[in-house]
């Protein structure tokens, strides 16, 4: 990767966060902003997971958020979504043993 893409990268990953920040979200625990930054790079700045929405974050998600507790994405969700995540994280890794 070029210094100039992991500047921008560096960058989409923090508008990432501050996004969250800025609407009470979380990052799912099985996302990395910079990882996920670079998809976005990759796609020119549109959201990498659903065709048609040009930029990431799009202007969907907040809707996805209501209806699904997450974004399409799986990026960003709400404290209920993590809870219910952390839930079923937990039951699955004690059905292991």
């Amino acid at each position: 990767m070029s210094q100039q893409a992991l500047l921008e990268s560096k960058t989409i990953a923090a508008d990432i966060v501050k996004f969250a920040q800025d609407n009470n979200l979380k990052i799912h625990p099985g996302q990395e902003p910079l990882k996920f930054a670079e998809l976005v790079l990759k796609k020119g700045g549109a959201c990498p997971c659903v065709p048609g929405r040009n930029h990431c974050p799009c202007e969907f998600v907040l809707e996805d958020i209501q209806e699904l507790g997450r974004c399409r994405c799986g990026l960003f969700c709400n404290d209920a979504y993590i809870e219910e995540y952390n839930r079923l994280l937990a039951e699955w890794k004690s059905r292991k043993r």
